[in-house]
């Protein structure tokens, strides 16, 4: 298996095998709307790599309604058991999925040293205690989410890990906090007092109980006041999601395989109505009036599915990302020559005419972005899009960061840089544009492919101990793919998983960039303004960095190693310089270790972690979200818990 992971879940006991492409295709199907070149620009050593171009494909695609529910109704309404598609009792979790190194790009691309990281980076030698004002609660558990998507109910049951999805606004009772994960979303006050009850994610995408749904995000639009809510669904062939057919005039095999959806809520308060909308991210169809994905891979290795969905914002537009993978129950991808990924794809929807039409109005048009994997020497996997903070003006242009994903499986290996990726004039998007789409390579410290498993203190794993296992389990740390993108006063913020060096130990650490990117009308220039890492002689697991317009923050995420339970932790930071200090301050302590089935065989040989953290300002403080190990009674296959808590900035 590959060290670049993605994720999906598995709906048998066994695991399916994936592979990564094994050789390189980079057609473009005639009859395309549109095809364009990215371009970057050159710029100073140390600042900006020298120019790229990349092939890309573009498409438009239409955006269906599914319909509107209410939060606070659904809440207090009984879950029926669904009448067709009940649920196997056995657990399900978010399958590792395999990239193929070396698949992709150029020999100087792929080409790595083994020098390890050096300087700066912050060495956190103190461990414990707070900032004076942090609050938090547990949020969302296994528990919780077993039972709200019971397999009595229709449900899929047990899942892990809990994918964070966090976001904080206003609310007609105060400051909300939505917490979405897989599969459950609840919304509290900053204390911690609920202000719905708990509801399924099938509830709130008006789908029924059986649906596969992963990869949460939870966003609130300081622009607009909106809320945001999406998840992608992953169906079986010969099958539908929700009961929805493909538009996409595809194999007969390719019953909407993949489809992502986009909650909007109605009005600005995150307790009501949201309109349901989905669209068709299988790219099934053999038509060439369907929008292409990556390279134009259409009736070619497809249908896929939109894997890893990702969320940004900018002044005009929404954009989900996606890592497009086929999918290998199909005959398509059985039959295909080149593989199983392809690369990202991008879906921008104009904001204004998103929100007009969750009150009623005409959807909009999504006008779709393919990116091959074989063009890019990044391979094209995880462009992770830039989302606004409070009270920074949002540009009228969107960013997306990636770091190399095209490394050996060594995670003694490095690289360095990182692309970004930019649509510029974003706000043609509300007169039916397709903004032109850009990119640049910019010089960073070094990071590697993959970070070592962490360790968690040992402790009882009862469901372990069950199935004849005796050994605490390690952490998976995954992989090096950027995590959230803030954009904040002119400034790019990423952060990613590393291998770093702690006397002989080698240790899972985080990478943080500071980023200060330069539109034309044409192209992109990018210059790093800060970097350095992050150390502790714990393992550090899924940074996010959540800062102020100035960038000003915190950045948070999981802390485990020999001494310590799965905990959630935070640093302070301070933008271009980084983590401040020498302190990693712990919200909540993990009382056990992590227990559950994907730490065994047949799921595996350590345990998923949620695939990434959240962080996001509002109105003075940083509001984090971090998976860890509660003191709170478990479920029969997992012990997983959510930890959600705030800062004061400063």
């Amino acid at each position: 298996m590959s060290t670049s992971l993605l994720r999906m879940r598995a709906r048998h006991p066994g695991l399916r095998s994936w592979s990564g492409k094994a050789a390189a295709c980079a057609v473009l199907v005639a009859g395309l709307s549109a095809t364009g070149l990215l371009a970057g620009t050159g710029a100073p050593a140390g600042a900006a790599g020298a120019a790229t171009t990349i092939p890309y494909s573009t498409g438009k695609l239409p955006l269906h309604v599914v319909g509107t529910v209410n939060l606070t109704h659904l809440a207090g309404m009984p879950v029926h058991p669904a009448t067709t598609g009940r649920s196997t009792n056995w657990p399900h979790h978010v399958t590792p999925l395999g990239l193929l190194h070396h698949a992709a790009g150029t020999s100087a691309a792929r080409r790595s040293d083994t020098v390890a990281p050096s300087l700066p980076r912050a060495i956190l030698d103190r461990i414990g205690g707070n900032v004076k004002g942090q609050v938090g609660f547990n949020g969302v558990d296994a528990l919780i989410n077993s039972s709200h998507n019971s397999p009595t109910l229709g449900g899929v049951g047990d899942v892990t890990p809990p994918d964070q999805g966090l976001g904080v606004g206003p609310s007609p009772r105060g400051t909300a906090v939505v917490e979405m994960v897989n599969d459950t979303l609840d919304i509290y006050a900053p204390s911690g007092k609920a202000l719905i009850a708990p509801l399924a994610t099938f509830q709130v995408f008006d789908q029924p109980p059986a649906t596969f749904m992963s990869d949460p995000r939870v966003y609130w639009d300081p622009a607009s006041g909106h809320w945001f809510l999406t998840m992608f669904a992953i169906g079986t062939p010969g099958g539908s999601v929700g009961g929805y057919g493909c538009d996409n005039g595809g194999a007969v095999e390719n019953g909407c395989l993949s489809a992502q959806f986009i909650a909007v809520s109605v009005t600005t308060n995150p307790l009501g109505s949201y309109k349901v909308f989905w669209f068709d991210t299988s790219d099934g169809s053999n038509s060439t009036s369907e929008a292409p994905g990556p390279g134009g891979h259409i009736g070619d290795d497809c249908p896929c599915f939109g894997d890893y969905d990702m969320v940004g914002i900018n002044h005009s537009g929404l954009y989900i990302t996606t890592n497009e993978f086929c999918y290998n129950g199909s005959s398509a991808c059985s039959n295909s020559v080149t593989g199983t990924f392809n690369g990202t794809v991008i879906y921008a929807l104009p904001k204004r005419q998103l929100v007009a039409a969750a009150a009623g109005g005409t959807p909009p048009t999504i006008v779709k972005y393919g990116v091959d994997y074989s063009s890019d020497p990044f391979a094209a996997y995880h462009l992770s899009p830039s989302a606004v903070t409070q009270g920074s003006a949002a540009p009228n242009t969107e960013y997306f960061v990636e770091s190399n994903a095209n490394l050996p499986s060594d995670p003694s290996m490095t690289t360095t840089g990182l692309e970004v990726f930019a649509l510029l004039r974003t706000g043609t998007l509300g007169q039916g544009g397709t903004p032109p789409l850009v990119m640049t390579k910019v010089a960073t410290e070094k990071y590697t492919a993959l970070p070592p498993n962490a360790a968690q203190k040992s402790g009882p794993i009862p469901f372990g101990n069950l199935l004849g296992q005796g050994t605490t389990p390690a952490l998976q740390t995954d992989f090096n793919a950027v995590q959230e993108v803030t954009y904040a006063g002119g400034l790019l913020y990423a952060e990613l998983d590393t291998t770093l060096a702690l006397g002989q130990q080698m240790n899972s650490g985080a990478a943080w960039f500071a980023l200060r990117p330069t539109p034309t009308t044409s192209s992109i220039g990018v210059t790093k303004v800060g970097n350095g890492y992050v150390e502790a002689s714990q393992d550090i697991l899924y940074p996010d960095i959540g800062v102020n317009a100035n960038g000003q923050g915190y950045m948070t995420f999981a802390l485990a190693g020999p001494d310590m339970y799965p905990s959630a932790a935070y640093v302070t930071f301070n933008g271009a310089h980084g983590p401040v200090g020498h302190h990693a301050f712990v919200a909540a302590a993990g009382v056990k270790p992590l227990d559950d089935f994907s730490c065994y065989p047949p799921f595996g040989s350590a345990c998923r972690y949620g695939d990434y953290s959240m962080a996001q300002a509002f109105n003075g403080h940083i509001y984090m979200a971090d998976e860890y190990v509660p003191p709170l009674r478990r479920d029969t296959y997992a012990n997983w818990g959510t930890r959600v808590f705030s800062a004061p900035i400063g």
